[in-house]
């Protein structure tokens, strides 16, 4: 069971709701990685503690964050951890929010 990651519009209203898998979020964390200097990216770290919510520039960190961490996710990732950065990005999307566990 990985992430719930909820996307709200400016209304609060709920626009998606879909799952950051196990696998991606421990490609993303893994040990051997540096990823405790991006503030809110490292916001998500612990599996089963995360319970957060991203708006206005938190929301823009966490986005910059994961752009800027992309080179450290294996090959076979990739194309999982563009999508999730594509949810979060769209326009329309106002707040998320991602809880583990």
């Amino acid at each position: 069971m990985g992430f719930d990651v909820v996307l709200y519009d400016r209304k609060r209203q709920k626009l998606e709701v879909f799952e950051l898998s196990e696998s991606l979020h421990n490609a993303i964390f893994s040990s051997s990685m540096l990823w405790g200097s991006y503030l809110e990216l490292r916001k998500l770290s612990d599996y089963y503690l995360t319970d957060e919510t991203f708006s206005g520039d938190k929301l823009r960190q966490l986005i910059s964050n994961l752009n800027n961490y992309r080179s450290n996710i294996p090959n076979h990732k990739q194309n999982d951890y563009q999508e999730f950065i594509v949810k979060i990005s769209d326009s329309k999307v106002s707040s998320v929010h991602i809880a583990g566990d």
